[in-house]
């Protein structure tokens, strides 16, 4: 069965940031057929952590925990300064790797 021949959904001289495609009304497998990317799903099997990991995890919840008790997780910037980016300098952090923290500037 071929495809029917739709318009492109990405224009070329645009710019798109992550939260961009979010808000597209195309289905994410459509998104991802024009990115030339596919999606697959399975189930991992992932490593049991090591007890003085767990110990490291125990503090972050009780930061987390403390952290949102005393801030409006009201904004996406919010939510993502409280909660999600200790938790990725935390796995970060355990993994040894580098996260890498790009915040686009556009200039008039």
């Amino acid at each position: 069965m071929t495809e029917r021949h739709r318009p492109p959904i990405l224009k070329p001289n645009e710019f798109y940031t992550f939260r961009s495609y979010f808000q597209m009304n195309f289905a994410p497998a459509d998104i991802l057929r024009e990115l030339g990317v596919t999606l697959t799903k399975a189930t991992i099997n992932l490593p049991i952590a090591a007890s003085e990991l767990l110990t490291r995890l125990a503090d972050l919840r009780q930061r987390l925990e403390e952290a949102i008790a005393r801030v409006s997780l009201n904004s996406e910037a919010a939510r993502r300064e409280v909660i999600i980016a200790p938790i990725l300098l935390e796995v970060a952090q355990i993994t040894k790797a580098i996260v890498n923290i790009e915040y686009p500037i556009e200039v008039n």
